[in-house]
C-alpha cells in the first residue's frame, strides 16, 4: 500500500494527511483525524475544503492516487484545531457535494434559491458528541400505537402556532406536551432528511423548452425525493447549523414522554439497496428513531425487511408481498405494517352513504393480521383533510398551476350539502357529526389509527387534495381553529382515552368472530336489526358490533352501533349474562358526545334501541357483582 505522506499548511495550523483504506463512502471521525472516503467515476478527487462562513475553499488537498475497494479513494485528514471545517469533493471539473454528509451547509433558508456559481452547498463534518442522557426507546407495540402525521415545517409555522421556534424540529418539541395530552403515542414525519425544496416541474403537457426556467421551479414542500439522506434538514433548525442536536433533542424528548419517533424516506429507482440499508441503520443509531415509513421498490422493501435493524425497530411500507413476510416467520412479525389507501378509501364511501359498502367495512373493522400489522387512516397528507372530506364534493386545485388536472378525482367526500364554507348551523352541525363517525370508524377498529395534523380541531386546505407544492398557510397548520373545534378535540382526546383503556380494541391478533373459549360468546360478533344476524346487503348501511372483552383479559361487553343511514334505524340486542345491562356512553349526534354517568341510558330488558342517522353509538355492559362465577354466564 502506498504509504506516503502528505504535509500542508495553513497560517500557522498543518493539514497532515494519510492514506486510508475504507470500504464505504462517506466520512468517519477518528480521534487522529477524519476519514474522507469518495466515489470518482472520473479518477483521482481532490478534496475541497472551506473555513465556515467563507464562501471561497481555503485548501484542495488530492487523494491518493490509487483506489482501494470498491474503487473508493480514501485518506485521514488531521484539521488544525479551533476552526470548523465544511467540504466538498472536486471530482474532474465537477465540485460535488458528498451525499453520505451527516450535515449539509447552504440550506438554511427554506425555498431560497442560493447561487449556483458559488461553492455554496456544502457537507459539515460534525464532531461533537451527544448526551443522550440514558435514553431508551419506548417500544410501542403497533397495537398500542396512536400514530400522528406532520410535517415539521407546516406543524408549527402558522404565526397562530403558539410556538417561539416555528417551522422547526424544537416547534414539534414545544407542541409535544398538547400531542401527549391529545394521546398521541407515535409521531410520524414526514421527510426531513436535507432534500432540495426548489425543483423543476413544468405543467402537466408542457413541454419544459417552451417555458423559461423561473416558471419551470416549484416548492416541494412535502419533501417526497430524492435527497441528502443521511443528514437533516437545515431549514428544520431554529439555529443555523444545529439540526442534527435539535432533531436527537426533539427525539429524547418524545422518548421522555413515551413518544415514538418514526421517520418517512423517499427512496427513488436509483436509489441503490446497500445505501438505503446504511441510511436506515445510521438514523437508527444516530437518532435514536423508533422506525421508518419506507417508500421504494418493491425488491427492495422485500429485503428490508430480512435486515436485523427491523428485529426491534418498525418498518412501514406501502404494502409487503407474501416473500417479504414469509421470512419473518421466526421473526417479529409485527415490527412490520403496512399503511395504505385501503381503509380510507373504503371507510369514506360508507361513511357518506354509499351502497354495497358494509361487508368491506367489517373487514376493514376487524383486520389486523399476524404476520403483519395495518396503519388505520381516514386522511393522510395526499388528499383532502378531515374538514375537507365533510365540506368539498370535489377538489379545489386551481392554485397549483395545472388546470386542475392534478391530484386524485376520487375522494369518495361529501360536503353535506353545500359547496366549501357555509355559516348554515343545520350543515356545520351534520359536518361535526361526520368528522366524529370518521374517528370513530378508525378508532374503533383493529389495527394502528393515524390522525393527519389539525384534523382533531377542523385544519382546512380549502378543498385542494394536492397542495405538494405550497409553503403557505394553505398547508401549514391553523391553530386558530382549536377555540372553535374544542368540541371536536374533546370528543377524540376522549375516543383515544376510551381505546386505550380496552384493550379488546386493540389486540395483537384479528378477533375470529367465533367462540373459542366455550363461553357462550365469541370474539366478536355482528348484529343488526335481528341479534347475530349481521345483515351485509347491498342497500343496508347499519352494523352493530358487540365484544366480549374476556377474550382481552377483561369484564363485559362492548356494542358498537355505528348507523351510516341518513334513516334511523333499530338495532337487536344481544342477551346478556344475568346481573348486567346495557349503558349508552357515546353518541355522535350528541355535543357531547361522551355521556356522563348520571345522564346514561340504560337498557335492562330491552331487546333493541334506536340510533339516530349518521350516528356511531357505543354501548358498555359490565358486570354488577364482582363475584359473579364463570359458569353462571348462559350459553
Amino acid at each position: 500500500m502506498h504509504t506516503e505522506k502528505e504535509q500542508y499548511h495553513h497560517k500557522e495550523d498543518n493539514f497532515i494527511v494519510t492514506e486510508e483504506s475504507s470500504t464505504r463512502p462517506g466520512i468517519r471521525i477518528e480521534k487522529d483525524g477524519v476519514v474522507f472516503s469518495c466515489e470518482s467515476p472520473e479518477g483521482r478527487p481532490r478534496l475541497v475544503l472551506y473555513q465556515k462562513g467563507e464562501t471561497a475553499p481555503s485548501r484542495e488537498i488530492s487523494f491518493p492516487e490509487q483506489c482501494g475497494p470498491g474503487g473508493l479513494y480514501s485518506m485521514k485528514v488531521k484539521l488544525p484545531r479551533k476552526i470548523e471545517y465544511e467540504y466538498n469533493y472536486r471530482c474532474g471539473d465537477q465540485v460535488v457535494t458528498d451525499p453520505y454528509a451527516p450535515r449539509i451547509c447552504g440550506r438554511e433558508v427554506f425555498g431560497q434559491r442560493q447561487s449556483e456559481t458559488d461553492h455554496i452547498l456544502r457537507g459539515a463534518i460534525q464532531q461533537k458528541t451527544y448526551d443522550w442522557q440514558e435514553d431508551r426507546l419506548p417500544r410501542i407495540p403497533f397495537e398500542d400505537g396512536i400514530m400522528y402525521q406532520l410535517h415539521v415545517r407546516g406543524f408549527t409555522m402558522q404565526k397562530n402556532s403558539g410556538v417561539r421556534h416555528k417551522g422547526t424540529f424544537r416547534g414539534v418539541m414545544e407542541k409535544l406536551p398538547y400531542l401527549k395530552e391529545l394521546g398521541v403515542n407515535q409521531l410520524r414525519l414526514m421527510p426531513c432528511y436535507d432534500f432540495d425544496e426548489i425543483i423543476v416541474s413544468p405543467p402537466m403537457g408542457t413541454s419544459v423548452s417552451h417555458l423559461p426556467q423561473q416558471n419551470l421551479e416549484k416548492i416541494n414542500y412535502w419533501g417526497y425525493g430524492s435527497g441528502y439522506y443521511f443528514a437533516p434538514k437545515s431549514s428544520y433548525a431554529s439555529v443555523p447549523g444545529r439540526a442534527a442536536e435539535e432533531l436527537k433533542d426533539l427525539v429524547r424528548a418524545c422518548h421522555r414522554e413515551q413518544i415514538e419517533a418514526i421517520l418517512e424516506f423517499y427512496f427513488d429507482d436509483h436509489a441503490d439497496f446497500s445505501m438505503i440499508a446504511r441510511c436506515l441503520n445510521y438514523w437508527a443509531a444516530e437518532y435514536h428513531i423508533d422506525g421508518f415509513a419506507v417508500i421504494a421498490r418493491e425488491s427492495v422493501l422485500s429485503e428490508l425487511g430480512r435486515l436485523p435493524l427491523f428485529a426491534d425497530r418498525k418498518l412501514i411500507a406501502t404494502w409487503f408481498t407474501g416473500d417479504a413476510l414469509s421470512h419473518r416467520k421466526n421473526q417479529n412479525a409485527r415490527m412490520m405494517a403496512e399503511s395504505n389507501d385501503g381503509f380510507k378509501n373504503d371507510c369514506r364511501r360508507i361513511l357518506k352513504g354509499d351502497e354495497d359498502c358494509l361487508k368491506i367495512f367489517s373487514d376493514r373493522f376487524r383486520s389486523n393480521p399476524a404476520d403483519h400489522a395495518v396503519i388505520n387512516y381516514m386522511t393522510n397528507h395526499d388528499g383532502f383533510t378531515l374538514m375537507d372530506l365533510v365540506s368539498y364534493d370535489r377538489k379545489h386545485n386551481e392554485d397549483n398551476g395545472e388546470q386542475g388536472r392534478d391530484g386524485t378525482d376520487y375522494n369518495y367526500s361529501w360536503n353535506c350539502g353545500t359547496e366549501g364554507p357555509v355559516k348554515k348551523k343545520n350543515i356545520l352541525r351534520l359536518r361535526m357529526q361526520q368528522m366524529k363517525n370518521a374517528c370513530a370508524m378508525m378508532l374503533l377498529s383493529q389495527g394502528t389509527p393515524m390522525l393527519l395534523a389539525g384534523d382533531e380541531f377542523g385544519n382546512s386546505q380549502q378543498g385542494n387534495n394536492n397542495p405538494w407544492c405550497h409553503d403557505s398557510e394553505l398547508t401549514w397548520t391553523d391553530w386558530s381553529k382549536r377555540q372553535g373545534m374544542r368540541e371536536l378535540t374533546t370528543f377524540v382526546s376522549q375516543l383515544i382515552t376510551f381505546r386505550k383503556s380496552h384493550r379488546i380494541l386493540h389486540m395483537a391478533r384479528e378477533p375470529r368472530c367465533s367462540d373459542m373459549r366455550s363461553c357462550g360468546y365469541p370474539d366478536l360478533s355482528f348484529h343488526g336489526s335481528k341479534a347475530w344476524y349481521g345483515a351485509f346487503e347491498p342497500m343496508n348501511r347499519h352494523l352493530g358490533c358487540m365484544y366480549d372483552e374476556e377474550y382481552a383479559g377483561g369484564e363485559g361487553f362492548l356494542y358498537l352501533a355505528f348507523n351510516f343511514h341518513w334513516e334511523s334505524h333499530t338495532f337487536a340486542l344481544p342477551i346478556l349474562p344475568k346481573q348486567m345491562s346495557w349503558h349508552q356512553i357515546m353518541d355522535t349526534s350528541k355535543k357531547e358526545s361522551f355521556i356522563t354517568p348520571d345522564e346514561q341510558i340504560i337498557y335492562e330488558k330491552e331487546k333493541s334501541f334506536e340510533v339516530p342517522p349518521r350516528t356511531v353509538v357505543i354501548l358498555e355492559a359490565r358486570l354488577t357483582s364482582a363475584d359473579l362465577a364463570e359458569d353462571q354466564r348462559p350459553l
